[in-house]
């Protein structure tokens, strides 16, 4: 019997985690049964890197692709969760350790922010753990085409975006705003389905996974 899947999205509500410099997400409803609408109907207000979603290479790399380009081949198959909470950042040196012994083609990667989701907290931290900046040729190197982390940036608050351009150069899809909580590491089947947001320089998703044996 196939196992059970893991959602691993964060929700999207006026309460959300976002960015300093993003809106809260909005839901008006535009039409109302109870005012006496034939229907329900509603307007959504967010900025495209809200909550789970990808990073285009338009958002880093000018006049690139956006994130109706990018392939959905590279969100759906297997990824291993690695977990290195134990360190305030997420450096090569904490990648090799916890790095399977097999090929690895999508890597997540569960922080100590994963506390952060599980404890509900509902205002944005700058100290959040994230990946280095020598860390993006290392990825390419090990032949990485997707990286995903628990927070909602895979670089630190105070870093330049040189790890987001390097990957974002290379073809890895970056997927960011994960809560992998309930998650064991190990090898999954990672599902994940962003909009066809022509142009967009991001996009919401919503992931999942499945354990693989």
């Amino acid at each position: 019997m196939a196992s059970e899947l893991i959602d691993i999205s964060l929700p999207v509500s006026s309460a959300s985690v976002v960015w300093p410099s993003a809106p809260k997400p909005q839901v008006t409803r535009r039409l109302s049964m109870d005012r006496g609408d034939a229907v329900n109907d509603s307007d959504l207000f967010m900025n495209v890197h809200t909550g789970t979603h990808i990073d285009a290479p338009v958002h880093h790399l000018n006049r690139k692709g956006g994130a109706d380009s990018v392939p959905l081949e590279a969100m759906i198959g297997e990824a291993w969760v690695i977990d290195v909470s134990k360190f305030k950042s997420v450096d090569v040196e904490a990648l090799e350790r916890a790095w399977p012994a097999r090929p690895v083609s999508r890597v997540l990667l569960k922080t100590r922010n994963s506390e952060l989701w599980d404890r509900g907290h509902a205002e944005f931290v700058t100290d959040y753990a994230a990946l280095t900046e020598n860390t993006g040729e290392w990825l390419i190197a090990r032949g990485i085409r997707l990286v995903g982390i628990d927070y909602l940036s895979i670089q630190r608050f105070s870093d330049p975006p040189t790890i987001h351009r390097v990957l974002l150069a290379a073809g890895v899809v970056v997927l960011e705003g994960l809560n992998l909580s309930d998650v064991a590491p190990g090898r999954y089947e990672l599902f994940c389905l962003p909009l066809k947001l022509v142009d967009a320089d991001g996009a919401p998703a919503r992931a999942a996974l499945r354990r693989l044996s």
